[in-house]
């Protein structure tokens, strides 16, 4: 959806495409369940095919699998690049960082260099044209999803976040790309979540169930 609604480049030969067609059975089917438990049990309805359906929560773990372990690596990758050492200091000490890196790492100036640099990687992964506008561009669409990026970085480094233990924020970070795309709104009854995207120039588009009722009185 990136590449053909907002670069407007084909999607990479070399790339794997999603399941879309069985990820929208997937979604078809949980729109249509009354309970969880429906679905795991394969009971839910669809009348006009005359036919139950349902799945085992493990198959979205399967779908993401590639995408969380780039996730983890790509987290790790930065970690290095900012302090090499930084596996055998958290053996040690319980920190991946000594002190007066964590203290540095604080400056809001050391992180805008690495927001163009992700944003170059992103628009490289795609074959996406990587010019001063196009990464500015992007930079704007992907704000929110920057913002995030911004918080699990530092949480990583300068505190001790654990990314195997905290993958539900790898499918908070795949959902903000929807907003790249202006006619997306994302609601959830996560605190934490939006928290994390407050400041972003998108948070107007991240809302809760009542906030996003009120939108359609």
């Amino acid at each position: 959806m990136l590449c053909k609604e907002v670069l407007h480049v084909p999607f990479p030969p070399g790339l794997v495409r999603p399941p879309v067609k069985k990820l929208s059975l997937y979604m078809e089917v949980v729109c249509r369940a009354r309970s969880k438990e429906e679905i795991l049990e394969g009971h839910v309805r669809f009348p006009l095919r005359k036919q139950r359906a349902g799945f085992d929560a493990s198959v979205v773990k399967d779908v993401l699998t590639g995408p969380k372990k780039e996730w983890v690596e790509r987290s790790e990758r930065f970690a290095t690049e900012i302090y090499p050492d930084w596996r055998r200091h958290f053996e040690k000490t319980g920190s991946r960082l000594p002190t007066e890196m964590r203290m540095g790492i604080e400056s809001r100036l050391s992180w805008e260099t690495e927001r163009t640099k992700f944003i170059e990687t992103f628009l490289e992964w795609l074959r996406a044209d990587t010019g001063p506008q196009s990464v500015a561009e992007i930079t704007r669409r992907l704000d929110a999803v920057l913002r995030f990026t911004d918080f699990v970085a530092r949480e990583f480094l300068t505190r001790n976040y654990n990314l195997e233990k905290h993958e539900s924020d790898v499918y908070d970070q795949f959902q903000l790309h929807y907003l790249a795309m202006d006619g997306f709104v994302i609601v959830s009854e996560d605190r934490d979540f939006r928290m994390r995207t407050a400041r972003s120039t998108q948070a107007g588009r991240i809302m809760s169930f009542e906030q996003f009722l009120g939108t359609l009185r």
